[in-house]
This record gives C-alpha cells, structure tokens and sequence, in this order.
C-alpha cells in the first residue's frame, strides 16, 4: 500500500475566535423525527446489536456488526438519523459498545463504561 504524503503548513492567519467547550445535554435536546436506537452488546455472538425503534415503541429494523464504524455507517447510508446531535450520541454510544466488546466488559446505554485497569505482567530477576 502506498503511504500517503502529509506536509504541513505553518498557519499565519490568526484564529478568530476560540471557544471553550461545554454541554447541557437536555438544555437543547430535540427527538429524532424518525426513532431512536437501543443498543446493547452480545458477547456470546461477539457482536453489538442496535434495534431502531419508532415512538410507538416497537423495534423495526435491527442492525448489528462488530465496530461502530460499521454500524453508524449503515444507519447514515440507510438514512434512519435525521439529526446532527443524533449521530454524535450515535457515535459515541457505539465506539463505548465497541471498546466493551473488545475488553469483555459491561456495557449499558447512556453510562459511563467501566474498563478494569489492565494488568501488566512483570517478571522480577532473582538476585543470587
């Protein structure tokens, strides 16, 4: 494969405006016009399933793989997101459904993922 070529400029503009980043998740929070997504991982299939869902509640298409990329990628093709905030939590919910897939822990939609520390092997040389 051929490696691409990156060369980088020293940018003389000045930057106009910095913005310092903050959130209020239901401050602004609009539904999805089209549904919503539930998502859960299955670790005996070594998948992460996503059900969308009408507000009627009723699961109508189901949509799995084994990374987000895949995934979030299928619902934008399939257009089953309507909103911009949408596919962000989109997103973030399926690479923390990913990341718990490949460590094998928990996952549950809309908490923090909790990954255990991971344990490092070292070998003590005996002193003779």
């Amino acid at each position: 494969m051929k490696q691409a070529k990156y060369r980088f400029v020293k940018q003389v503009e000045d930057i106009q405006e910095k913005i310092k980043a903050s959130a209020d998740d239901f401050k602004k929070w609009f539904p999805d016009p089209k549904g919503y997504f539930l998502i859960r991982v299955n670790h005996t299939k070594k998948l992460i399933e996503v059900g969308f869902v009408t507000y009627k509640h009723v699961i109508i298409k189901f949509i799995y793989g084994q990374n987000a990329r895949d995934i979030y990628t299928t619902i934008i093709q399939r257009e089953l997101v309507t909103r911009l905030e949408h596919a962000a939590y989109l997103g973030k919910e399926l690479y923390k459904a990913e990341v718990a897939l490949k460590y094998g822990t928990k996952y549950r939609q809309e908490f923090s993922l909790d990954i255990p520390c991971a344990r490092v092997k070292v070998q003590l040389k005996k002193e003779s």
